[in-house]
């Protein structure tokens, strides 16, 4: 057994980010990717799912608010939207955060979200589909789900700890203590609250995080073999995600009772119902509280009715462009903390896309996790778009571009006790060279 997985460590793939010192051709494969291509390869993205996600909340939301005899307008412009254009101002403030603020404050961080998610089970906490996963703040007019915060703080820790001097990425004691303790501790964590869809995005993240620190791929081989067991454990723990899981086995031949339709029967009347080009939109007949969770897991399925293949199909290109742009900036750097951070938020962002496609179109088991910056809510775009915007910060960073406390190019390299060179209108006009007044020229 031991050999066998060893061998298969050795045949993974494995992703190598070229060092400052490394051979003139790596050096030009490098430099090709060029970075302020990436960073808008992770802004524009991001900036379209959000506005084509607003769209489809209000549209699949309508009739939820409409039943709970409110405006829906006015509903949607004073929690959704609100929350979206203040996820959307944090998030642009923290693209122009420099590496060195989220360096230095990772893991106070890390430790305050851990503390933020044990808040769960106090009578904060607040429980919804057998999970408790959220916390009811007072004066808070929505519940809050700490385990988004956490995910994040978690990916820029790992960033910390592998990036720190003397981190020695092949030595697997050292990394089982300082790495592996810090995740297996955040997946109990989030496992306190049974809510174990978060609880699988946050070890994609993880796992995205190390596997591009260069970690010996032997150690995620072994990772597999291990984690196959702990989750048929989890699965077992609950009824609920036995039948789930039993749904989709292709040898589970029971005929459907359509008299009776399940949540995933009506998503993929959904899909099936919109077609190439979709019904219109607005006009999903799904979303009349036929469809269980139309406006958060299951949002895709109503795209599909109403924009047609064509639609998802856009929608999981730019999600897939937006994961590209993070990969581009990963494998473009030299800095390993760069590297870890926006490796682990393509992870997560990547993985968490899968996953609802999979329990939406029925390949795999139904797992409640929103559809990345395009479902209705708070929390889940909140720290999604908070993470979009760390990377775009290690981005513009990478590329030279302007974030907080960097220099002024202007004034680079002048002496600061002399004014700035000015040019008068008549000498600028006659290309000559007029010095400032604090200045004489010499003889």
């Amino acid at each position: 057994m031991t050999a066998w997985i060893e061998r298969l460590g050795a045949h993974l793939p494995h992703v190598t980010f070229v060092s400052p010192f490394a051979s003139k051709g790596e050096g030009h494969a490098r430099a090709a990717l060029n970075p302020v291509l990436s960073y808008y390869l992770v802004v524009l993205p991001a900036l379209i799912l959000t506005g084509f996600g607003l769209v489809m909340g209000f549209s699949a939301s309508a009739v939820t608010t409409i039943l709970a005899d409110a405006n829906p307008y006015l509903t949607f412009a004073t929690h959704q939207l609100v929350i979206v254009l203040v996820a959307l101002l944090i998030a642009a403030i923290a693209s122009f955060v420099p590496r060195r603020f989220w360096y230095s404050l990772a893991l106070p961080t890390f430790g305050a979200a851990l503390v933020f998610q044990l808040l769960v089970l106090t009578p904060l906490g607040a429980s919804s589909g057998g999970n408790t996963n959220w916390l009811r703040v007072p004066g808070v007019p929505f519940l809050i789900q700490p385990s988004e915060f956490l995910k994040l703080a978690l990916v820029i820790a790992i960033g910390r700890i592998l990036a720190r001097p003397g981190a020695r990425l092949s030595d697997w004691r050292q990394m089982a203590v300082t790495v592996g303790i810090p995740i297996v501790v955040t997946l109990g964590d989030v496992m306190l609250g049974h809510d174990m869809g978060t609880a699988m995005v946050v070890g994609l993240a993880a796992i995205g995080a190390t596997w591009v620190a260069g970690l010996p791929g032997k150690w995620f081989a072994w990772l597999c073999a291990l984690s196959v067991p702990l989750l048929s454990l989890f699965v077992f723990m609950k009824q609920s995600r036995i039948d789930r899981v039993l749904a989709v086995l292709p040898w589970n031949t029971t005929a459907r009772d359509l008299a009776k339709p399940e949540q995933i029967d009506h998503a993929l009347w959904a899909l099936g119902s919109g077609g190439l080009t979709g019904l219109g939109p607005g006009a999903s007949r799904e979303k009349w509280n036929y469809l269980q969770a139309a406006h958060t897991d299951f949002i895709l399925a109503i795209i599909g009715e109403e924009f047609g293949l064509l639609g998802t199909l856009t929608v999981l290109l730019c999600i897939g462009a937006l994961v590209w742009g993070m990969i581009r900036v990963a494998a473009a750097t030299d800095d390993l903390f760069t590297a870890v951070v926006t490796g682990g938020v393509a992870s997560w962002i990547g993985g968490q896309t899968v996953i609802n496609v999979m329990s939406v179109t029925g390949v795999g088991p139904v797992i409640g996790v929103p559809l990345p910056l395009v479902s209705y809510g708070g929390s889940s775009f909140l720290f999604t778009s908070v993470a979009i915007g760390v990377v775009a910060a290690l981005a513009r960073q990478q590329a030279g571009m302007f974030v907080f406390g960097s220099p002024d190019e202007s004034s680079a390299g002048r002496d600061p006790r002399r004014g700035p060179r000015r040019r008068s209108s008549g000498a600028r006009r006659r290309g000559e060279r007029v010095l400032s007044p604090t200045v004489k020229e010499s003889s």
